[in-house]
This record gives structure tokens, sequence and C-alpha cells, in this order.
């Protein structure tokens, strides 16, 4: 039989995370109708991009606030230029190259990468006071070469708007919309 403090334990891991995936869900919200502002034209898109913002490489890196609004904001920016969705993103890889850093030290090209795509995925939040530059000087096509690579590896087929069929009621955050993946648009010119 178990004692009120293993179910207490167990009530208070599940409020943490109900908790945690609803903030991410506002962060992912908030990103979205950034996009929208930044790119009104893309409006039905980005709307229904929500899906793709889900991390792919786990880690609790995602719930820190800065990384998982570099991860969106990337994905957002491609679906509004009507780009790829499906290679890892920046911030992906830099999650992935401080997995790896905590394994082996990283030198050269591989550091280079690292600073690369911290850099791309969290602007605002520079670790490095210095030393970039000098990585990109002396290994800039490795690194690229290093990025090609990740980004494929990471990279996700189903991460696509497309890739499972987007069902719209014509309705947004409860307004009405013109929406091009409306169903019921659809149904009406059809009869």
């Amino acid at each position: 039989m178990h004692d009120s403090s293993e179910l207490d334990d167990l009530i208070a891991s599940v409020r943490r995370e109900v908790t945690a995936g609803l903030t991410t869900v506002e962060w992912a919200e908030d990103e979205i109708e950034r996009a929208v502002k930044e790119h009104p034209e893309a409006e039905n898109d980005l709307y229904h991009a929500f899906r793709l913002l889900v991390p792919t490489i786990s880690s609790p890196a995602w719930g820190t606030e800065f990384v998982y609004r570099g991860h969106a904001r990337e994905l957002l920016e491609r679906v509004a230029r009507g780009e790829d969705t499906r290679p890892g993103t920046a911030a992906e890889c830099s999650i992935a190259m401080a997995e790896v850093s905590k394994q082996i030290p990283l030198h050269g090209a591989a550091s280079g990468f690292y600073f690369r795509m911290w850099g791309q995925a969290f602007p605002d939040h520079k670790i490095w006071a210095e030393g970039e530059e000098h990585h990109e000087a002396l290994y800039g096509s490795e690194i690229d070469d290093h990025e090609r690579n990740a980004r494929r590896k990471l990279s996700q087929p189903t991460r696509r708007i497309t890739a499972l069929p987007v069902e719209c009621d014509g309705w947004h955050h409860g307004e009405q919309v013109a929406c091009k993946y409306d169903t019921g648009a659809e149904e009406a010119v059809a009869s």
C-alpha cells in the first residue's frame, strides 16, 4: 500500500508537468501571434503551424523560455517564407551540441559550429564574449558542413503543415476568418 507522501509526490509531479506544458503552449501562441503580425500574408499557415513547434529532442532545456522561443521563431519564419520546416533548427543543433560537449571537449570546427548555432538560435543570449569570428574565419567551410549534416540528421520528416490533414472550421481564436484550410468553405462551394 502506498503512503500519502508518495501520492502527494505524484500529484506534485503531475502538476509541475501540466504547468510546464501550459507555459510552453503560451510561449508557442505568443510566437505565432508575433509571426502573424510580422507576416500577415502567411496568417493561415502560421495559425496552423502550432503542431510543428513541438520539440523533437528530449531535453530539459525546452523548459527554458528563450530556448523554446528560439526554436519556435525559426520554424515560424520558415513557414512564413514557404521554406522547408523539416530540417533541424539552430536550437535543436545547440541542444545536441550541448549534449556532445558533456561527453567530449569541443575544439576547432565543432566549437565554431556550436557558437554559430547558439548565435542563430539565441541572438539575445550571447554566452561567449569572443571567439565566434575567429572560428568562422578559421573553420568556416567545415562549420558549414557540420551545419548541413546536423540539420539533416535532426530533420523530422513529418514536421510539415501538410504532413497531417489540416482541419479548420474557419474560426481562429474565436474569430471567423477566410482560411485556406477551411474544410467547411470547400463543402459549401461543392454544394
